[in-house]
């Protein structure tokens, strides 16, 4: 890209010479042209960067779309499980319902039956000591009978023939008697029995009235808490049914939300696909442009970049005999000096890096680039760049402590860092005399500025170590851009 230098002496040193107030116009025409295509370039690149974030955002939102897509089937799935489970709950619940209410049933008639089992009982002792005490009654009936018998029996001895027949009757009484007072032992003996049979049925329903009643108690509690669950689980299928109408309200807004997101990548595809051919046919307009900058700061021995141009060759060869100086008295070795090989600094933002000569640049580096920021008012910085575009040592001023602030460390923390784009690569890389580039710089409040970026190569020991950056604001009339 970068035309080689013609001689100073073949350029007409006469100021009336129409050839350099043509020149000299030239220049003043392409320098604003080169600012306008810089500024077109960084804004084509910030069309490419944002397309390729939405592009980014998108797939993001696609796949975070398929989760939710997944989550809302997982999601439908469990509530048709649930109105499942629920609807099986509120049936069993029915019919435990039922099965509860016939207990309940059982227990007030069980409850009723015990209830009068003591007033019944009551009442079957009392005709139980009535037959007591008429079985006694007959008892003794039957002794007095018998003892009757007895006395017949002797009557009918001494009548002797005459009283045969009323000895045969007294026999029948006294064996009546006997029948009768063993029937009356009998009785007595069932009766003793059934009074000890009602006395314990009764002292049983005594203890087991307020049983009974503690169970109905239980039976209606229950009967109302599963009620209340079939109520409970009828309300919930019915939330549940409405939860799944939602459900699929959200699943066609996926499916709405998927269909959006192809439209959109699809046009965003086709925009970065165009934004691609507009920022490769920018940058063959910035390699044209400053392919004729480059050219007209060569052939114009008074042009307005001239003394940037010189001082930044006469600072990269200060710099150069620094490192010779260095290499000499053993303060680094060459293979420490020309190694590109970075160690990151951890926690950095923007990243920040160690070479293996950073140590040796912050040593002899920073008095020759502060004094050298003293040429012109209009120099932003001036520092040395290794092959690759890293920055070791930088001006004072944009070599401050990283903050927590990414921002503010961009703009004020620029030493350390490796400057791999377009401008950073090309001033680290010529080995041209000089290399004018046009770019865009973020200074942090004061926004973007336009500039322009003169680069000199460094050379130790017949060897390209990178190049010397002077960064200037432009000394012809900007074209307006965007900051």
């Amino acid at each position: 890209m970068t035309a080689q230098p013609l001689p100073v002496a073949t350029v007409p040193t006469n100021p009336a010479d129409p050839a350099i107030v043509a020149d000299t116009s030239l220049a003043e025409e392409i320098a604003p042209l080169g600012y306008l295509v810089a500024d077109l370039a960084a804004f084509v690149d910030g069309i490419d960067g944002n397309a390729r974030a939405n592009l980014v955002q998108i797939d993001t939102l696609r796949r975070a779309t398929q989760d939710f897509g997944g989550a809302i089937a997982a999601l439908h799935d469990g509530f048709r499980s649930l109105g499942t489970s629920a609807l099986e709950t509120e049936a069993a619940a029915a019919e435990r319902l039922d099965a509860i209410a016939e207990n309940g049933r059982r227990y007030q008639e069980l409850s009723a039956w015990g209830t009068g089992i003591g007033p019944r009982t009551e009442d079957l002792e009392h005709v139980l000591s009535r037959i007591v005490a008429s079985n006694d009654d007959i008892t003794r009936i039957a002794r007095q009978v018998n003892i009757l018998a007895i006395n017949a029996s002797i009557e009918a001895a001494r009548a002797g023939d005459a009283g045969r027949g009323f000895a045969i009757v007294a026999e029948a009484v006294k064996d009546l008697s006997h029948k009768t007072a063993d029937a009356a032992g009998g009785i007595r003996t069932a009766v003793t029995s059934l009074d000890g049979w009602t006395r314990t049925m009764r002292e049983d329903s005594r203890r087991l009235t307020p049983e009974f009643a503690r169970g109905l108690e239980i039976a209606a509690s229950t009967q109302d808490a599963v009620a209340m669950i079939a109520d409970q689980m009828s309300a919930a299928r019915t939330r549940i049914e409405a939860l799944e109408t939602s459900v699929n309200v959200l699943a066609s807004a996926e499916r709405d939300v998927g269909e959006v997101c192809d439209i959109i990548d699809m046009g965003t595809r086709h925009t970065a696909t165009g934004v691609d051919e507009a920022r490769n046919r920018t940058s063959h307009m910035m390699d044209r442009c400053e392919a004729l900058l480059q050219r007209v700061a060569e052939v114009e021995a008074d042009g307005p970049d001239r003394p940037f141009i010189a001082h930044a060759q006469t600072i990269a060869g200060r710099i150069a005999a620094a490192f010779e100086t260095a290499l000499e008295t053993g303060q680094i070795t060459e293979e420490d000096l020309f190694d590109t090989r970075l160690a990151a600094i951890p926690g950095s933002d923007p990243p920040q890096f160690m070479a293996r000569h950073s140590r040796l640049t912050d040593t002899v580096v920073p008095p020759i680039i502060e004094d050298a920021l003293r040429f012109d008012p209009n120099i932003l910085f001036t520092c040395p760049c290794d092959r690759q575009g890293y920055i070791a040592t930088h001006n004072r001023k944009f070599s401050a402590l990283q903050s927590d602030d990414p921002a503010w460390n961009a703009a004020n923390c620029r030493n350390r860092r490796l400057f791999d784009d377009r401008t950073g690569r090309q001033a680290g890389a010529s080995r041209a005399p000089f290399l004018m580039q046009v770019y865009r710089r973020d200074m942090g409040a004061q926004g973007m500025v336009m500039m322009k970026d003169i680069s000199a190569p460094i050379t130790v020991r017949g060897r390209h170590w990178g190049g010397l950056r002077i960064g200037y604001r432009n000394t012809v009339q900007e074209a307006p851009h965007r900051v």
